[in-house]
């Protein structure tokens, strides 16, 4: 298995914490509002294990999956079989269909390091979302990667694994993010090692790169309807399709 297969082996268990089901109901809020119902069809990109694709599903729309990582999809695939999956990079993909909505959750999109990767993404999404269609999604904000993350380690130690997570505060808004898993194997611990970066962009930076393709219905702090304070440390955009 390699290193990203134990990243996406215990990823569930990482976040295990996360109320998946309260941040769908969020989401679906605003597909309600938005005349998005039970049977539309709904992107999720950056879906990992499939964790939102499923309650999703769940609630009745018709979710495809898309992610990357061959492993996050094979755990995704068993945990929602009903649903479609597609191995793929979200800064470049595309459909034959458009479909009615689109979400991107738990700073999936921060995982892209460059400017012009967040914009090729959203181009994606725009050709992928029907006229009017809604683009809800998340982001750790420039507060949290400088006041949370930077710098700041953190230590897991469960019962059938140990991780030490470290984190390195980068020049222009990126941590970069270092994961050592100890798996116990008999009377030895195995090592396995992944390393990636987050880049975090100002919110009018963000409303800069969405301003071609989309209206922005709203900008609220994490599972709220309130503005962004200062010291936000999740926002969600929704997004309608021009």
């Amino acid at each position: 298995m390699s290193n990203y297969g134990i990243f996406a082996k215990y990823y569930d268990a990482l976040t295990q914490n996360v109320d998946y089901e309260v941040r769908s109901d969020y989401i679906s809020g605003f597909f309600h509002q938005a005349g998005i119902g039970e049977d539309d069809f709904i992107l999720d990109i950056g879906c990992g294990t499939g964790s939102m694709t499923k309650c999703l599903a769940d609630k009745g729309y018709a979710v495809t999956g898309l992610d990357l990582s061959e492993e996050m999809l094979t755990f995704a695939v068993n945990k929602c079989p009903d649903s479609a999956f597609v191995l793929a990079d979200m800064r470049s993909f595309d459909f034959n269909e458009t479909f009615d909505g689109c979400v991107c959750c738990l700073d999936s999109i921060n995982h892209l390091t460059d400017v012009s990767d967040w914009k090729r993404c959203l181009e994606s999404v725009a050709k992928s979302l029907r006229s009017g269609g809604l683009f809800v999604f998340d982001v750790n904000t420039v507060y949290k990667h400088r006041n949370i993350l930077a710098d700041h380690s953190f230590i897991f130690d469960e019962e059938d694994y140990f991780l030490a997570w470290d984190n390195e505060w980068l020049e222009n808004n990126t941590v970069q993010i270092y994961l050592d898993f100890f798996i116990q194997s008999g009377e030895v611990y195995e090592r396995y090692s992944e390393s990636f970066q987050e880049l975090a962009l100002p919110t009018e930076q963000i409303k800069e790169l969405l301003a071609d393709s989309f209206e922005i219905v709203g900008i609220y702090d994490d599972l709220t309807l309130n503005p962004e304070r200062e010291d936000s440390e999740r926002l969600y955009f929704v997004c309608k399709r021009k």
